[in-house]
């Protein structure tokens, strides 16, 4: 069943932005965004060590980590620029606006994500689906 994860991931993520809003509270934007990504990366270590060395402790698995070419690297790049400023300007939001107003504006990264796959790579969705975004977007208006 689906739902009871669906809702500790809920909780988890209220948890989540709480904790970043106290953190912004008294401090600067980049400082907070470089200490979360600098420990959030120290998670990925052991893979990325494995995979510069050569040591093999991933492979068969999920975390084993290939190596790219420039072209996968340049990719890499631009997507890690993309990222950076969505949680730049995220973390802007978070500083400077109520949490009840940024929850449910991050809460339509689904619907953009479903407008950039139907603008981008021509994706159809069907009733049921249409169904669900309009009922989404419904719900973000009943929150405002």
């Amino acid at each position: 069943m689906w739902v009871i994860p669906a809702f500790v991931s809920a909780l988890l993520l209220g948890f989540y932005d709480v904790a970043k809003k106290r953190a912004l509270a008294d401090n600067a934007v980049l400082p907070v965004l470089l200490l979360n990504t600098l420990f959030s990366s120290i998670i990925f270590l052991p893979t990325i060590v494995a995979s510069a060395t050569g040591a093999g402790w991933f492979d068969g698995t999920p975390f084993a980590v290939g190596q790219g070419s420039l072209h996968d690297h340049i990719l890499v790049f631009g997507k890690a620029v993309l990222v950076l400023a969505s949680w730049v300007f995220g973390y802007i939001g978070i500083k400077h606006l109520p949490i009840t107003i940024v929850g449910p504006i991050n809460a339509t990264r689904p619907v953009m994500t479903l407008v950039g796959a139907m603008l981008i790579f021509g994706e159809r969705l069907n009733g049921w689906q249409w169904a669900g975004v309009l009922f989404a977007i419904f719900s973000l208006f009943l929150l405002s």
